[in-house]
């Protein structure tokens, strides 16, 4: 019999393979910088959360018990202590650290980055990010492209096949102008938009985050600074200059009509990412409260939507009952990433827990000090990442809930993982 012929896209002989990718359930993907040049990829097939108290409380009593990772699916070579610069979109993790073409190809314009795909276990290497400071990722639905938000910049790359891969320019001069906003580059690049309306030169000037159901829509929240008043005394020679003053905000960008909209005077409720979960019909992340850090909340779709601007009033939203951090207090909270399974309301949180090891006291912070100054890469602590999977729900009260779906597990993070990295939140993907 003979073989099929192999289908290519378009009609195109030349054009790439259009052969469907494999159907299978999507994983979590934890990112460390254990590999001695650089970072490795793990993969994780966790268990659905359980779906009664019973199983619950069954679930909960192994959490305690550590297990140790599989061995990594992949490693590459980057710069360790840089966990902000990955994104993810579709099956693929991108590295976004600084690289240059050894060979000082010009058709690399800001040098060039790893692709790795999770499903075929295949790499591809992209246009690079000149030096990124603090950027925030964010991947349209479908993955064909991801967006770059930094301390004063925006910018979006296409993740979209190209035939036959390469990185070479198309026309223009690539040490120009990259493009016209409204375009997209000649060569694959970053392609440069609208900036942000507000600046991010320091973490805190970003609270929340979100991408509505729309698929082409992207909200953030950000404490913006009021203008500074100054007063001229009636010597009519000193001026006196106010204090600095701040209030929240709200932004949305539009990916079609690539501009931004401000929302209103209010801030979305979360700690970082929030996720839109259509059986909820709400945005759902971790209290950016302090005093309720750790719970979920969830902030209604439709009343995000409609919350008024120009100073209008925020639009409501709903604590978690439990929370969902270590109460343990042997462990020592040290960062968490939430991240939306697609699945109904199913949800797996991967939090960061330091545990002191023997001998490990205050009587060490001068040494661990002094470590950080020189950038050791040893660790004097156990830490561990707790991996939580759960659903939320509204009870009879309409009040927010797990309902006891919560199942725990603990893994010991590698050995070899940094400090550095560790003092930013898990790198984490549902993929």
């Amino acid at each position: 019999m003979a073989r099929p012929k192999r289908r290519r896209g378009d009609g195109d002989p030349n054009g790439p393979p259009t052969a469907a990718r494999p159907q299978e359930e999507r994983r979590l993907y934890l990112i460390f910088d254990d590999y001695p040049w650089g970072y490795s990829v793990r993969e994780m097939n966790l268990p659905p959360p359980p779906s009664s108290r019973r199983d619950e409380a069954a679930s909960s009593s192994a959490s305690g018990e550590r297990r140790r990772f599989p061995p990594p699916i992949i490693c590459f070579e980057a710069s360790r202590g840089y966990p902000l610069n990955f994104a993810a979109a579709g099956t693929a993790i991108v590295s976004t650290h600084s690289r240059r073409d050894p060979s000082g190809d010009s058709s690399v314009p800001d040098g060039f980055l790893p692709i790795v795909d999770v499903r075929w276990r295949g790499v591809t290497f992209g246009p690079g990010q000149a030096y990124p400071y603090i950027p925030i990722y964010l991947p349209t639905v479908g993955g064909d492209a991801v967006f770059a938000l930094d301390a004063s910049s925006f910018s979006r790359l296409s993740l979209a096949p190209l035939w036959p891969p390469r990185l070479e320019h198309r026309g223009g001069d690539p040490a120009g102008p990259r493009h016209g906003i409204h375009g997209e580059p000649p060569w694959w690049a970053w392609q440069d938009l609208p900036p942000p309306p507000f600046n991010r030169s320091y973490d805190a000037a970003l609270t929340s985050y979100a991408v509505p159901g729309d698929g082409r829509t992207f909200l953030f929240s950000a404490e913006i600074d009021d203008p500074i008043e100054a007063t001229l005394l009636p010597d009519r020679v000193t001026v006196v200059f106010g204090e600095v003053t701040s209030r929240p905000a709200t932004f949305a960008f539009d990916t079609a009509a690539l501009a931004w909209e401000r929302r209103g005077e209010w801030a979305l409720p979360f700690a970082g990412r929030g996720h839109f979960v259509p059986s909820l019909d709400a945005f759902v992340g971790l209290s950016g409260d302090p005093a309720t850090s750790g719970h979920p909340c969830s902030c209604s779709a439709a009343a995000v939507a409609t919350a008024g601007g120009g100073g209008g009033s925020p639009p409501a939203w709903k604590l978690g009952k439990e929370k969902l951090f270590s109460e343990d207090p042997a462990e020592t909270h040290v960062g968490a990433t939430v991240l939306y399974t697609g699945n109904g309301s199913e949800f797996c949180l991967v939090e960061c827990v330091s545990i002191a090891e023997h001998g490990d006291g205050d009587g060490d912070d001068a040494a661990a000090d002094q470590e950080e100054e020189h950038d050791e890469e040893t660790r004097r602590r156990c830490h561990v990442y707790r991996l939580t999977t759960f659903s939320l729900s509204y009870d009879d009260n309409g009040d927010l809930t797990t309902a006891g779906t919560c199942r725990v597990q603990c893994y010991e993070v590698p050995e070899e993982t940094t400090e550095k990295f560790l003092r930013k939140d898990p790198v984490a993907f549902w993929l």
